[in-house]
């Protein structure tokens, strides 16, 4: 696990890079705007559809239900009023003195902790949160809960559908970013114009079904607190796993390292699970799949240098050894 962390914190390195950054920005926050335009335009049809949903479930468990989601929107805003309210008050004193590019560390550090902050409160807090809304919502009239949680659910259709079209672009488009790292970091290794024997195109084609399928089947569990996060983070770190790992090797591996990298199924599973948990925390959100891409990358890269080096050191030790000639 810290071997994936420092793949992270290289990652979030990379990521403030201007020449990596434009990127991310420019693909991110366009999808964003599409999606946010899009679900307004319709917005009424998807509550209708979402409140259609809520009426079949009993209202136990829309209630215990909608307080988690509650609890969830407290912590999101919670996060955000802490970040403005220290940056109002605190940034300008502080960023001052720093380059430019400090900004975007100070923004990524700060969102992080405070995000971490709240989650210990409210973990901490949660029994008496947890009832306190619970009693809020059974003295509500179901009408107003169900509406609240059709809400809830429309703006989680929404939100999956944009994770899913930037996971889309970022797979096909991952090239230009990935080669601004490469050229800076890894000048030695050059891409692999053969890559491998699995086409990643149809991989990403096939993820990206299978994750709106079973997303669909996986509808029901939405409904039942703690198991309903688990659901997420599990489909999402699916769809990061080997898409991202084998789109990356198409770059810059051959068969026998694709083949020899497939062995550690430990360390592809952390990268796509930790990720997919950066898909919680707002702003950084946004970033999440780039931030899959650079981490399978950065592993990639480490395999092929130590591959490299390895095989260096018996020629060097074969020249040092060899007699000269008379």
């Amino acid at each position: 696990m810290r071997e994936v962390n420092s793949y992270l914190i290289r990652s979030v390195r990379d990521i403030l890079k201007w020449n990596v950054l434009r990127y991310t920005l420019f693909i991110g926050i366009p999808l964003m705007g599409l999606w946010i335009w899009l679900s307004a335009k319709i917005w009424p049809y998807a509550i209708a559809v979402t409140s259609m949903i809520i009426g079949w479930i009993p209202f136990s468990i829309v209630k215990s239900n909608g307080a988690l989601f509650i609890i969830f929107f407290i912590w999101f805003v919670a996060v955000l009023v802490s970040f403005a309210a220290v940056t109002a008050l605190v940034g300008p004193l502080l960023l001052r003195r720093f380059k430019e590019k400090t900004y975007y560390i100070y923004t990524f550090t700060s969102l992080l902790l405070f995000s971490a902050l709240w989650a210990l409160v409210l973990l901490f807090k949660w029994n008496e949160i947890f009832e306190e809304i619970q009693k809020l919502l059974t003295l509500l009239p179901f009408q107003t809960v169900a509406d609240a949680s059709a809400w809830l659910l429309a703006f989680y259709f929404f939100y999956n559908a944009f994770i899913l079209t930037l996971f889309l672009v970022i797979s096909l488009f991952r090239k230009p970013y990935l080669e601004a790292i490469r050229r800076i970091e890894y000048p030695e290794i050059l891409p692999n114009e053969k890559g491998v024997g699995k086409s990643h195109h149809a991989r990403i084609v096939q993820d990206s079904i299978l994750f709106f399928l079973f997303s669909l089947i996986a509808f029901p569990i939405l409904f039942i607190p703690v198991a309903n996060v688990v659901t997420q983070v599990f489909l999402w770190a699916w769809l990061y796993r080997e898409s991202f790992f084998l789109s990356t090797c198409n770059l810059y591996c051959d068969e026998r390292d694709y083949r020899e990298l497939r062995e550690h199924r430990v360390v592809i599973r952390s990268i796509a699970v930790l990720t997919a948990l950066l898909n919680f925390l707002p702003v950084i959100n946004v970033f999440a799949p780039f931030f899959a891409q650079i981490m399978f990358f950065h592993w990639i890269m480490e395999h092929k240098s130590m591959k490299m080096q390895k095989e260096e050191k018996p020629e060097a030790i074969e020249m040092e050894t060899e007699e000269p000639s008379i």
